[in-house]
């Protein structure tokens, strides 16, 4: 029995191929683009006050995610009848649900700060000393649930049916005997998913309304802005022609003036100018960064609700397999309990293009173009030290 065994395993291996290339090219991807975060966060960013504060955390727990799944995943595609080993399946199991709970609760925090920093700008905000008390109690919370699997979870010795034929086998599953202290457990475990989504949804649905508001009245202003630089260059260049004309009568004046100069309507024209396009630079960098926590939440939130789904279908549907599926089904099936694999590949694509357009560079160029002090003169005397 054990060569049927082998050989139905070989042929389960060949089925699920392209599940299995989906898995390898994904787990490639994150981890290197979660490495290449790090890196580049640690080497070039300067993030003085803390809006980027949990991405480093986040690339870390993925690219742990993206081992652990795709680990788990391939392995058990290409031995799902004979699981190497028990020791092997209990930790891929722990990792691969603490890295996803982990990076959930995550993403439920950053909508926490975001919806503070946007939504309640004078209130309460998550400090530092805050936010790492949210990692501790996040790593608390994440162990207390993820560590039964250790225990309840392993190789199962049992028989299973596949292309009609029934065969003894060894599956390495989340829970080795079904009972109603484990049905409870994995119950628990997708109420607490699905209030973690619900919360984080409730979060960003007034934020997605601020970033909403932000873009509209940007690109409402920026239908103004050539037609004011214009009346502004029209008003500068009338204002320093009458100067011309009228500077004969002001020279003993301005000499003796203590050796003050007087300020040019149009040198004023230019720091007004440089003003507003430093603030501008500072709304659009705060819009994109908004922006990113927004495309992330939501990539959070689409990549769960499948494996969700299959976590429910399987737990509830006891007289169902989806080994008798068709090969199209088995690969549909495996694609969406598997989905959550997705939650920790696109995050480090979207944050790198982040980091690569506000590294270190950019934000000294933009410190440079936006002076801290900028001095107004007096309108009364008109003149600067």
């Amino acid at each position: 029995m054990e060569n049927v065994t082998r050989i139905l395993n070989e042929r389960y291996a060949g089925v699920v191929l392209p599940n299995t290339v989906l898995l390898a090219l994904g787990m490639t991807v994150g981890a290197v683009g979660n490495v290449a975060v790090i890196t580049l966060y640690a080497s070039k960013i300067q993030d003085k006050k803390g809006d980027r504060y949990f991405i480093p955390v986040l690339a870390f727990i993925d690219c742990l995610g993206c081992a652990a799944n795709g680990a788990f995943y391939t392995i058990d595609n290409l031995y799902l009848f004979l699981f190497p080993s028990d020791a092997l399946c209990r930790v891929l199991i722990f990792l691969l649900t603490f890295a996803s709970g982990f990076s959930a609760h995550v993403l439920l925090v950053i909508a926490l700060q975001r919806y503070l920093l946007i939504c309640r700008p004078f209130g309460q905000q998550l400090t530092l000393y805050w936010r790492r008390v949210s990692l501790g109690i996040i790593t608390v919370v994440c162990l207390g649930y993820a560590s039964p699997l250790l225990g309840i979870g392993g190789v199962r010795h049992s028989n299973s049916t596949f292309l009609n034929r029934t065969f003894p086998s060894h599956e390495c599953v989340l829970s080795v005997e079904k009972s109603a202290g484990t049905v409870l457990y994995f119950g628990l475990i997708a109420l607490i998913s699905v209030a973690n989504i619900l919360i984080t949804v409730a979060l960003y649905v007034p934020i997605t309304r601020a970033i909403y508001r932000t873009f509209s009245f940007r690109k409402r202003t920026l239908s103004y802005t050539s037609r004011d630089r214009r009346m502004s260059d029209s008003r500068t260049t009338q204002i320093s022609h009458i100067e011309i004309q009228e500077s004969p009568k002001h020279e003993t004046s301005d000499i003796a003036n203590n050796g003050k100069q007087t300020v040019s309507p149009k040198r004023a024209a230019k720091v007004h100018q440089k003003t507003r396009t430093c603030e501008s630079k500072k709304d659009k960098v705060k819009a994109t960064i908004n922006l990113m926590f927004l495309i992330i939440i939501l990539v959070y939130i689409l990549s769960y609700i499948p494996t969700l789904a299959i976590l429910i279908a399987t737990y509830t549907l006891s007289d169902f397999t989806y080994l008798e599926l068709s090969t199209a089904g088995i690969n549909l099936w495996l694609f969406c309990a598997r989905f959550l694999l997705l939650n920790h590949v696109p995050n480090n694509l979207i944050i790198l293009r982040d980091l690569l357009l506000h590294s270190k560079t950019a934000l000294e160029n933009f410190t440079d173009l936006c002076p801290e002090k900028i001095y107004w003169p007096d309108p009364e005397n008109k003149t600067m030290n």
